[in-house]
C-alpha cells in the first residue's frame, strides 16, 4: 500500500480564526474536502494510506487527539479505513466494500451497549439520556470512546443535541429504536471471535500450501500483515493452531514449526527431555532448541565459579567472563543477576567494588549432567594467572 506524504499535499491549510466551531469538526470538514479534490485531480488515489497522524497534527497546527477524533469521524462517512499496525488507507464513499479484516473497535462496541441501554431501560423519544460522564461509568469505557459512539448516534438521527451549557452537551432520545431489529447478543463477543477463527483458517491453509512438516513458518509479524488484522488477532489464532497440534512453539529464535501432525507434539517433548542425557552432536543441538542462552550459560557460570573459586572471592568482570564462557556480555549479566537473586553472589558499588562470592553455588545435577556430556556447548576458557 502506497502512503500519502504530508509533503505531497497541495490544499490550503484550514483557517481556525475565523470559525466558532471546534478544531476537530473544521479538521473534519478539511480531510474530506482535501480528499475529494486530491481525488479529482489525482493527486491521491483510493487504497493509499494518510500519512502518520502525528505528522498530520503538527502541519495542521493542532494535537494528535484532534486529528484521530476527525479521522475516526470521517471513517464513520465511509472515507476512510483504519486498521492498527497498518494505517488509515483512503477509500471510496460510496463503496461498502472493506479493505481490512478486524475485530469490532471499541466504540462500535460502545455504540452497541448505548443502545442496548436505551431498549433496556424503555427511554421514549423526547426523554433525556445521561452525559457522557454518566456514560462512562454506566459501560465502563473511556469518556472519548463514549463521545465518538454518541456522535455516530447524533449523525444517524438516533439522538441529538439539545442545550449546551459551557462545556456540558444534553442529549435527547429523537427516535425509537425498534427491538425486533436489535440483536441483543454481544456483537464484540461474536465478531470477535469469529474473525479469530477465520483467521487460524487461513494461516492454516497457508501454512499447508506452503511449508513442508517440521519447516519454520513465518512469525505472527508476518501473518498479521498477509491478512490484515492485527498482532494480538494473530496471537489468539495461533493458540488455536497450537491447541489443534498443528503448529508447535519453539524457544528464542527456532521460532514455530510445522508439525501437521498430533502425535509430533508429543515426540518433540519426548525428544527435549532426552536430550538431557544425550551425549555428542545431536544431544547438543537438541539441547540448543530446549534451553535459552541464559540458561546455558547460568549452569555454565555455576561450573566456573565452583570450580576456579571459593566464598569471599571477587568474580572476573562482566566482560572478562563473557570471554570466558564465550557468551555475548548481556548474556553475562543476566544470569549473574539471577545468581544476585539466588544469593549467592553481591554487587558492591565504589572503588574497591565488584561482584563477589557470598555462598559457593549448588550444582543443578540434571544440568551439570548434561553440561558434563556436552561440554562444546559452552567453551569455557581458563582464566589468565
Amino acid at each position: 500500500m502506497k502512503k500519502n506524504r504530508i509533503t505531497q499535499i497541495n490544499f490550503p491549510k484550514p483557517d481556525y480564526g475565523n470559525s466558532t466551531r471546534p478544531k476537530e469538526k473544521i479538521v473534519l470538514k478539511w480531510l474530506i474536502s482535501w480528499v475529494t479534490s486530491a481525488i479529482k485531480t489525482g493527486d491521491i488515489e483510493y487504497g493509499m494510506l494518510l500519512p502518520l497522524k502525528s505528522q498530520l497534527a503538527i502541519y495542521l497546527g493542532v494535537s494528535t487527539g484532534t486529528v484521530q477524533n476527525a479521522i475516526r469521524e470521517a471513517e464513520d462517512m465511509g472515507y476512510f479505513e483504519s486498521k492498527q499496525s497498518v494505517g488509515t488507507l483512503i477509500k471510496n464513499p460510496l463503496s461498502d466494500e472493506k479493505t481490512f479484516e478486524k475485530m469490532i473497535s471499541k466504540k462500535d462496541a460502545a455504540l452497541e451497549a448505548i443502545k442496548k441501554y436505551i431498549i433496556e431501560n424503555k427511554i421514549k423519544p423526547g426523554a433525556a439520556l445521561p452525559d457522557v460522564n454518566d456514560f462512562s461509568l454506566i459501560l465502563s469505557a473511556h469518556t472519548n470512546t463514549v463521545r465518538l459512539a454518541l456522535m455516530t448516534l447524533e449523525r444517524d438521527g438516533v439522538i441529538e443535541r439539545f442545550s449546551v451549557k459551557g462545556n456540558k452537551i444534553s442529549r435527547i432520545l429523537k427516535k425509537k429504536i425498534d427491538f425486533n431489529t436489535y440483536d441483543t447478543t454481544p456483537v464484540h463477543a461474536v465478531e470477535n471471535v469469529n474473525l479469530i477463527k477465520k483467521t487460524a483458517d487461513k494461516m492454516k491453509n497457508y501454512i499447508a500450501a506452503n511449508f513442508n512438516t517440521g519447516d519454520k513458518i513465518l512469525p505472527n509479524e508476518a501473518f498479521a500483515k498477509m491478512f490484515h488484522v492485527s498482532i494480538r488477532t494473530v496471537n489468539e489464532a495461533a493458540g488455536i493452531l497450537k491447541e489443534q497440534k498443528i503448529i508447535l512453539s519453539r524457544r528464542g529464535r527456532y521460532g514455530t514449526i510445522y508439525l501437521n501432525d498430533p502425535q509430533k507434539i508429543q515426540k518433540q517433548k519426548e525428544r527435549e527431555e532426552k536430550s538431557l542425557f544425550m551425549s555428542g552432536t545431536q544431544g547438543a543441538a537438541l539441547q540448543k532448541t530446549y534451553l535459552y542462552s541464559w540458561e546455558t550459560t547460568l549452569e555454565a557460570l555455576k561450573k566456573y565459579i565452583i570450580q576456579n573459586h571459593e566464598s569471599g572471592d571477587k568474580i572476573p568482570s562482566m566482560k572478562k567472563l563473557a570471554d570466558i564462557l564465550n557468551v555475548s556480555t548481556n548474556t553475562i549479566k543476566r544470569a549473574v543477576s539471577i545468581l544476585c537473586e539466588e544469593g549467592y553472589l553481591i554487587a558492591q558499588r565504589g572503588k574497591y567494588g565488584g561482584v563477589f562470592i557470598l555462598e559457593m553455588p549448588q550444582k543443578d545435577p540434571e544440568a551439570f549432567r548434561w553440561l558434563a556430556l556436552n561440554p562444546d556447548v559452552i567453551k569455557v576458557k581458563k582464566p589468565e594467572k
